[in-house]
């Protein structure tokens, strides 16, 4: 912007009580919602007699929903500022911010949803002004995320010399306007909000008006050489958006066809599907459930770089875990996830679950590195059963006990596991996870007679809960497999005893 053009925009905005809001297809935008009005300013070379007159017939045309009403210009029609005469649209909207505005969010999700909203609108927008609308992300207002049309006439292409005024109307002509030749098939309105849609994704290149309008006329004006992207590595490795990324340079390509109102919502159904898949939750779990465990915890380390997450960290490290079966990587994940938020208890109890579920490869960790490794996820786990509130101990004390079993902390457990197995004096007989825990200290210590009285015990309540169906199926399974297991162990010590 040369300086007498700062100036003249200056002038205008003191003088209309507005803050300038882009460039239009045709003219300038201005906003000034406190006064309910938004003001369009087109130099008056631009425009004839009988465009003078359409504008006035659009102040008595019924109003309509989606477009913003244009109404009487208190002032005056045309009006000079610094030099320079220009007729004056005005719209009456207490909008404040225009799709121009939501395109400078730095949330990428932001961007596209407020596009898609408006490529939505564009047949209702189409049918009320005619076949050649085209707008500009400026010539768009939001009303909340509602988007409104700050109408015009279907006047076509404003002239070269207003075209160049602005670059971003040359990146949004379609290759045959930027050639000079007839549109064909193509829709110029829906080739610019598609322009306006990939401008989500990358930046508009900073070439100059004549350069810029070369890559227009080849339908290259996001093309390689590639300028800075807008968004984050890894959010260009998720399929939705390559493929939306891909729909909409076709749209805008060199041979686009024409689209029908139902190619349109296809087209903002795949921009519905991007966004959603720019929330690195989604993006992980979907992959995880297409069967995609390994590059869905990729994934989440390449998001993590971008938005370090609480909740991100815990999912991956849960995918690590189960289907992966890599603790380790689920540890330190999980290690990452409280320094991240150490008031927060769901990474406690994931490394404790963590931990206690790998007690054989705990033993074997321990004789392959001196037990410094084993002793280093023991202070883990004993510091993760400390930071969960009182409540969830009780809880989370079958893994701690796991823990301690495969730490070979036998007598510990077995005082631990006494004290969580006794509500007051009542021995809670049907937490047959601690029961069999209980056992297994037992066992481990030598206390056959002890451990077979503990088996008994769960033999019998698992009987009682089958009988009166206080228990799911499922889970009176596994438990007696765990007992099965058990008492072969506790048969096997008892016949070694007996030999010795």
């Amino acid at each position: 912007m040369t300086t007498a053009v700062g100036d003249r925009t200056r002038v205008i905005e003191e003088e209309l009580g507005a803050e300038y809001a882009g460039a239009g297809w045709w003219g300038s935008l201005y906003r000034a919602p406190r006064r309910r009005r938004w003001y369009r300013l087109i130099p008056v070379e631009e425009v004839s007699g009988e465009q003078r007159a359409e504008l006035l017939a659009w102040q008595t045309r019924p109003r309509r929903p989606d477009l913003v009403p244009v109404v009487r210009e208190e002032r005056g029609e045309q009006r000079q500022f610094a030099d320079r005469w220009f007729q004056i649209v005005s719209y009456e909207t207490d909008a404040g911010r225009s799709l121009s505005d939501a395109l400078s969010e730095h949330e990428p999700a932001c961007r596209i949803a407020s596009v898609a909203a408006a490529l939505r609108a564009f047949p209702g927008w189409r049918e009320a002004i005619g076949a050649g609308l085209v707008a500009l992300p400026a010539d768009i207002v939001l009303a909340g995320h509602r988007p409104l049309l700050l109408p015009l006439p279907a006047w076509g292409a404003p002239s070269l010399a207003e075209v160049f005024a602005e670059p971003e109307r040359i990146a949004h002509l379609t290759p045959e306007g930027a050639r000079g030749l007839p549109a064909g098939a193509r829709d110029p309105g829906l080739h610019s909000l598609g322009v306006t849609a990939l401008r989500c994704f990358e930046a508009l290149p900073d070439d100059d008006p004549e350069r810029l309008l070369q890559r227009a006329a080849c339908a290259a004006v996001f093309a390689p050489p590639r300028r800075e992207g807008r968004l984050a590595s890894w959010m260009r490795r998720v399929e939705p958006v390559r493929a939306v990324r891909e729909e909409l340079g076709g749209l805008t390509g060199p041979r686009a066809a024409a689209l029908d109102d139902a190619a349109v919502q296809r087209l903002t159904d795949s921009l519905d599907r991007a966004r959603r898949a720019m929330d690195p939750l989604t993006a992980v779990r979907s992959l995880r459930d297409a069967g995609e465990a390994r590059r869905a915890v990729g994934l989440a380390h390449a998001a993590l770089v971008d938005r370090p997450g609480y909740a991100l960290l815990l999912l991956a490290a849960e995918i690590a875990h189960q289907d992966l079966g890599e603790p380790l990587e689920a540890l330190s994940l999980l290690e990452r996830a409280v320094q991240t938020d150490p008031e927060r208890t769901e990474a406690y109890a994931a490394q404790l679950s963590v931990i206690g579920g790998w007690s054989a490869v705990q033993v074997r960790l321990a004789g392959a590195t001196d037990g410094s490794y084993a002793q280093r996820l023991q202070a883990t786990a004993r510091a993760a059963f400390g930071r969960l509130p009182h409540e969830l101990r009780r809880e989370h004390a079958h893994e701690m006990a796991s823990c301690l079993l495969g730490q070979g902390e036998l007598a510990e457990a077995n005082a631990f596991v006494h004290q969580w197995l006794h509500d007051g004096d009542t021995l809670m007989w049907w937490r047959f996870d601690l029961m069999l825990d209980y056992g297994e200290t037992f066992l481990g210590l030598g206390h056959l007679d002890a451990a077979a009285q503990i088996s008994e015990q769960v033999r019998a309540g698992l009987r009682r809960v089958r009988e009166n169906g206080q228990m799911d199926r499922g889970e009176i399974h596994e438990h007696g497999m765990r007992l099965a297991d058990f008492d072969l162990r506790l048969h096997g010590a008892r016949d070694g005893k007996a030999r010795a």
